[in-house]
């Protein structure tokens, strides 16, 4: 495959070139900026792109795919290009979609919850050798295979492509968890109500006769989920019961009082939400718990 990527700079764009190479295919790319990161990544990637700038001399009808960044204008010639030879053109989480559509999606969203969860579910995962592809916002946080039957996806929230859609409603997860929503005026979203709409409509994204798992806890959380008539499953979850002895956490199983490493409320929450998901990935009560006494 011959991937073009418009706006190379941005991470989420340049995790995915680096994936995509590592998998074998022929990547190439550019910016209006080449900063000292994305000269780094050249020179360790042996990515194909030249100097800053846009380059329509390298948009030919031998592609496979264009990639835009979300910053990507109208008006960009390598894009107009692309139109002009008629390629298929793809925003960061659609290309993701494309790339995953007969795997199982499983994407972990919120405001601020979703980093937590995703590191204890390929925790959990890693723990009982059970292989995923994984999408996540980290440096270098992109795994992608042939043969893995579930991908784990960071949801994230910020906008896409030229016409701004909100990534969140482009991945059509399978199986999905919200756990929480809270406005922090970061300039995309002009008001609480449209940031949160956005999780209405990724609810409703969801496939149908899939799941989602939702903190119980949070009310913009449990009003959206229950608000939504996508036929789906949904599987609430809150604060496990559990015990703090001479400073350490003992979590109640049905098995008796558990060790665990981490101590707050949040984290233990989050826990929660992850063993739903894990469950759901084949992963039972006892084998998610076992893994998670030495989660840190």
């Amino acid at each position: 495959m011959q991937v073009h990527f418009i706006g190379l700079g941005e991470a989420g764009l340049s995790n995915l070139a680096v994936a995509l190479q590592k998998k074998g295919e022929t990547i190439t790319g550019s910016d209006e900026v080449l900063d000292e990161s994305l000269k780094t990544l050249k020179q360790e990637q042996k990515l194909l792109f030249n100097e800053a700038g846009w380059f329509p001399e390298k948009i030919h009808a031998q592609l496979d795919a264009v990639v835009i960044g979300a910053k990507v204008k109208k008006e960009n010639p390598e894009l107009v290009k692309a139109q002009e030879l008629g390629l298929r053109i793809f925003s960061y989480p659609e290309f993701l979609y494309e790339l995953s559509k007969y795997k199982t999606r499983v994407v972990i969203t919120g405001s601020h919850g979703k980093t937590s969860i995703v590191s204890m579910i390929l925790h959990v995962l890693d723990y009982n050798d059970v292989d995923v592809d994984y999408v996540l916002s980290s440096p270098n946080g992109i795994h992608l295979t042939e043969e893995n039957d579930f991908v784990v996806i960071e949801g994230d929230g910020s906008l896409s492509g030229i016409d701004g859609t909100p990534q969140l409603q482009l991945y059509r997860p399978n199986i999905a968890l919200l756990s929480d929503i809270r406005f922090e005026d970061n300039g995309i979203f002009s008001d609480f109500e449209s940031y949160a709409e956005q999780y209405s409509t990724f609810v409703d994204s969801i496939v149908k006769g899939g799941s989602i798992t939702y903190n119980d806890e949070d009310e913009e959380v449990k009003k959206r989920v229950e608000a939504s008539e996508n036929p789906i499953r949904k599987f609430p979850y809150t604060t496990p019961e559990y015990q703090k002895i001479d400073g350490e956490v003992f979590l109640d199983t049905p098995d008796g009082e558990m060790p665990l490493e981490i101590s707050n409320t949040t984290d233990l929450r989050n826990m929660a939400g992850a063993k739903w998901i894990c469950q759901q990935m084949g992963v039972d009560e006892v084998e998610f718990y076992e893994a998670m006494v030495t989660y840190k």
